[in-house]
């Protein structure tokens, strides 16, 4: 039969290239229901790049079973050449893990503070200049805790408020990437410095 049919796809043909990862080696401290949750969808949107969990082991088991990430540790050190570090563990767990970052993370990495507060912020300051913070505040409905109530799906739609703590813009349009890639919609927030003054981004 010639003319103009239509072309059905064949069985194990080639598949589209998959987009491109917008960061290599991501590292997500803390695999609670966001932290899991934004590991199950980069791995979805980015299945090139490498996934690395911090956590407790039980946790760690469960997410990699889950596939929710690539590798994990309840070391923080694994972390060490990761291109975006995510704080996903709660304001105090954030303040607490972010003087560290400067010893185990050797790289130029971007942090991310999911949800990150006045805590987080007050200790901004003592970041080395190649370690720019972003705080990102999904607006989602928790209806679970832990890694067992995560979904690659919860990001979708929603509204991410991202705002510039010691990050440039070029930096902060990459984590507009990172949402966007998730299903997420970013808008600016006012940038802010230690100390509590604020930048416009």
């Amino acid at each position: 039969m010639t003319g103009g049919g239509t072309r059905l796809p064949v069985i194990g043909g080639v598949q589209p290239p998959a987009a491109a990862p917008g960061f290599e080696r991501i590292a997500i401290i803390g695999l609670g229901t966001l932290g899991g949750s934004l590991a199950a969808a980069v791995r979805q949107a980015w299945p090139r790049s490498l996934v690395i969990g911090v956590d407790t082991r039980d946790v760690i088991e469960t997410a990699m079973r889950l596939h929710a990430i690539d590798v994990g540790s309840d070391d923080l050190m694994i972390a060490g050449d990761a291109d975006l570090v995510v704080l996903a563990g709660g304001d105090a767990e954030s303040a607490r893990v972010l003087p560290h970052l400067a010893d185990t993370v050797a790289s130029e990495a971007i942090v991310l503070a999911l949800g990150g507060g006045s805590a987080v912020t007050e200790r901004a300051g003592g970041l080395p200049g190649r370690l720019p913070l972003v705080l990102g505040l999904p607006a989602v409905e928790l209806r679970g805790r832990g890694i067992h109530a995560s979904s690659a799906d919860l990001f979708r739609g929603r509204r991410w408020t991202i705002t510039p703590i010691t990050a440039l813009p070029e930096a902060v349009e990459r984590i507009h990437g990172l949402v966007r890639a998730v299903g997420g919609d970013p808008v600016a927030g006012s940038g802010r410095r230690p100390g509590g003054q604020a930048d416009a981004l």
